[in-house]
């Protein structure tokens, strides 16, 4: 399955008056890795969006937390997609200060069509395409992403 890796420091804006790393910037890091493991698709987000109107909205996520990261800890977050199913794919992520698990937490996302995603549009649930969905498992040479049509204004 797909795999990301990256490397951050906490910053001190991601620390609550006790010093600790806050708890929600976890779920914005886990965002963070599920977009850059996106774009092993050859699309960014964006042009997933833009072009196809797809997007991926968290309909569950969870995280255990170990022990505290503070400003100026160097991060290791690695993700991976573990699961996909017809309309939803799991990633699971796991952070590191050094060789530390730090925390651990999980997403799972559905593919969604947006009918008009600049006039805040309906999002309708659909099966994840086939060459998303070989990419993300991995398995043999997904069909060209071209033969999508792209949706016109």
């Amino acid at each position: 399955m797909v795999h990301n890796v990256c490397e951050f420091k906490v910053e001190l804006g991601d620390t609550d008056s006790a010093g600790l790393v806050y708890y929600p910037n976890y779920f914005r890091w886990f965002d963070r890795a599920t977009r850059d493991c996106l774009r092993v698709t050859g699309l960014t987000p964006k042009e997933m969006l833009e072009k196809f109107h797809f997007d991926q909205p968290v309909v569950n996520c969870g995280c255990n937390f170990y022990a505290p990261l503070r400003y100026d800890d160097t991060v290791h977050l690695e993700t991976e997609i573990t699961e996909v199913r017809e309309k939803t794919f799991r990633l699971e992520h796991k952070i590191y200060r050094e060789a530390e698990l730090v925390a651990s937490g999980y997403e799972i996302r559905a593919w969604v069509e947006i009918d008009n995603p600049l006039d805040e549009g309906k999002l309708n649930s659909v099966a994840i395409p086939r060459y998303f969905a070989e990419i993300f498992k991995e398995e043999g040479e997904p069909e060209p992403y071209d033969e999508f049509v792209e949706v016109t204004d």
